[in-house]
């Protein structure tokens, strides 16, 4: 096993999974995952993880939590991906790489190069969209090597501001997203 772990949510109480909110909101980066909606409470954040369809993983890094993944609208083998990072500063791997790209690079290698019980890959395809205005989170997505779809007009909403904004859609697939990612 590498330095990267992940943890479902059903491993999790709803305790831990609103402990880690607290960690999202001190950080200050609460409305950046959910920028869509009105701001949420840590009950709220542990309502929405645990919901059938929500398929969120928290990442650790050396048993440290450093972010969470999580996944929407399966359909088949694919499915859309969303990431919430926190601060790490300039930690790095045994690899040398910056610890918030590997847990990006993780996150995605641990799902598509997932198999199931007879052998084949859970997950083909995993689908992104993220607000152009987030130049932070468009050069994050790229540093893992996000595939441009293009920029859909109006895609996202932001709630706080009643506005919709582009959004850059991406996908990545096992063609983007090396082996060696799932064993970071």
């Amino acid at each position: 096993m590498g330095e990267f772990s992940r943890v479902y949510k059903t491993d999790l109480s709803d305790r831990q999974i609103m402990s880690f909110w607290h960690h999202v909101e001190q950080a200050g980066r609460a409305r950046s995952i959910a920028f869509d909606g009105p701001p949420l409470t840590p009950q709220d954040f542990c309502r929405w993880m645990r919901q059938p369809d929500v398929h969120p993983w928290w990442v650790l890094f050396n048993g440290d939590p450093v972010g969470l993944s999580f996944l929407t609208q399966r359909a088949g083998k694919s499915a859309r991906i969303h990431f919430l990072t926190l601060p790490q500063g300039t930690k790095r791997t045994k690899t040398r790489l910056p610890v918030v790209r590997g847990f990006g690079l993780y996150a995605m290698g641990s799902m598509l190069w997932e198999r199931n019980v007879s052998g084949g890959f859970v997950l083909d395809t995993l689908i992104g969209l993220t607000p152009a205005c987030n130049k932070e989170a468009v050069k994050f997505i790229h540093t893992l090597g996000a595939v441009d779809c293009g920029v859909i007009p109006d895609a996202c909403y932001y709630h706080d501001t009643g506005e919709n904004v582009a959004g850059v859609a991406t996908v990545y697939t096992r063609e983007t997203v090396p082996e060696w990612a799932a064993a970071l």
